[in-house]
């Protein structure tokens, strides 16, 4: 067995020496226990958003896209949040670009948000629909 490259080595020890969860997790755990999940997501979402700006959290706005590429395999990379309302959660592209393409052809995501300050992650998963032209120019010129 070969021992592995000094390069590896540093990344490796570099790695283990990262603090793991340094802040106070909340107490809210839906994913062990569903019946804490609220009926209607959005209002705990604004909350823990307004949360999260209070808590000085660099890009709040920021998440996560991952979508399903053309061979199939699965494809992410971090977008803007542009609302989040009665209709889902917004987000931006063209329609020739990867994603457009690949949301055209499967148009299925999950969304995920990490908020490090307080220890938390929302994920969302669901149906993804274009938004109609004019909420669209109106979102492209309110940026």
């Amino acid at each position: 067995m070969t021992s592995p490259a000094p390069q590896q080595e540093t990344f490796r020890s570099l790695l283990r020496s990262q603090k793991v969860w340094d802040t106070e997790l909340p107490a809210f755990d839906a994913a062990h226990d569903p019946s804490l999940a609220p009926a209607e997501p959005l209002p705990l979402f604004h909350t823990w958003f307004a949360e999260a700006v209070d808590a000085g959290q660099p890009e709040p706005h920021t998440m996560q896209l991952a979508t399903v590429a053309e061979d199939g395999g699965p494809d992410v990379r971090t977008v803007m949040l542009h609302d989040a309302d009665e209709h889902g959660w917004h987000f931006a592209t063209h329609a020739s670009s990867a994603k457009g393409r690949q949301l055209a052809a499967r148009p299925e995501a999950a969304l995920h948000f990490y908020w490090a300050t307080q220890g938390r992650q929302v994920r969302v998963r669901g149906r993804v629909t274009t938004a109609p032209h004019a909420e669209s120019l109106a979102d492209l010129h309110a940026r």
